[in-house]
């Protein structure tokens, strides 16, 4: 995998700590004497892709599409996957729904009518409703753009299933309810992101 698209930046131990006084059961899963590393992605258009490659698959084929890609390609930008062929969008590895929604994207920042920039300034619920209007991007695809490129500290995604299996782990349940949705989102308040990376921590390490 190219690290050039990637940077990893530590977690200051402080926030690890005000986690775990707001939640102890979080102090089992998290050893404040070793590094927390987050990993993060600068380029918005790059997070974004990256985002709609890994919808609904795994972590190793993620990794194998994304390397087919950066293999492709010496750079990954709106013109050069507006000016993809099927064919070989296809042969890295996307589906036809995937590829819709890379063209649609690519076709509308290069025609100046998406700047993945200058949305980076909206609030959230606005930034859901600009991009979820486009073919296959959800709500989980914007949260991931939302953490991992413009690093929001209020977000947490439900549907995703690191998220739920470290839920389960942390709160021994079988299975996600609106009750602690809600008590959740009231405990952790602007800290549903830093709550959400440990929880994908509990879920890798078991």
């Amino acid at each position: 995998m190219k690290s050039k698209y990637f940077k990893y930046q530590k977690i200051d131990p402080s926030l690890l700590k005000e986690l775990i006084n707001i939640d102890h059961k979080i102090a089992q899963y998290i050893d404040l004497n070793q590094p927390f590393y987050f990993r993060i992605m600068p380029n918005h258009f790059h997070c974004l892709v990256h985002t709609i490659v890994s919808q609904q698959l795994s972590n190793a084929a993620v990794d194998a599409i994304w390397t087919k890609l950066t293999n492709k390609f010496k750079k990954i930008n709106p013109k050069v996957i507006a000016n993809a062929s099927l064919e070989t969008l296809r042969d890295i590895g996307f589906s036809e729904n995937k590829i819709k929604c890379l063209k649609q994207i690519s076709y509308d920042i290069c025609d100046k009518k998406l700047n993945l920039k200058k949305i980076e300034k909206l609030p959230n619920e606005k930034i859901y409703a600009i991009l979820t209007k486009y073919h296959n991007i959800g709500n989980w695809s914007v949260d991931m753009l939302l953490i991992f490129s413009y690093y929001r500290n209020n977000i947490i995604s439900y549907s995703d299933y690191g998220i739920k299996k470290g839920l389960k782990i942390l709160y021994s349940v079988n299975q996600i309810n609106q009750t602690l949705i809600d008590n959740v989102a009231k405990k952790f308040g602007n800290h549903l992101t830093l709550f959400s990376l440990v929880l994908w921590k509990i879920s890798n390490n078991n």
